[in-house]
């Protein structure tokens, strides 16, 4: 797991991996790439999302940076 998205109204929690992206957007809209060809984008608006988690070097923006950090494997 390289990041975890806590979605609002009990939707649980969405584990995204390595290669994906999240960001964070103008208005609080959470913006999450994913790495898989041919799976689109999700943009979470306001209230949808209630809490990112991350591991340490896995910054906003960018994919996971293995060259920096523990190894989490």
């Amino acid at each position: 797991m390289a990041f975890t998205v806590w979605l609002g109204d009990d939707r649980g929690a969405a584990e995204c991996g390595d290669g994906d992206m999240y960001e964070f957007l103008i208005g609080g809209v959470l913006g999450v790439h994913y790495v898989k060809p041919g799976q689109w984008s999700d943009y979470y608006p306001p209230g949808a999302w209630t809490r990112v988690a991350a591991e340490p070097n896995h910054r906003p923006g960018e994919p996971q940076d293995r060259s920096i950090g523990p190894d989490f494997e």
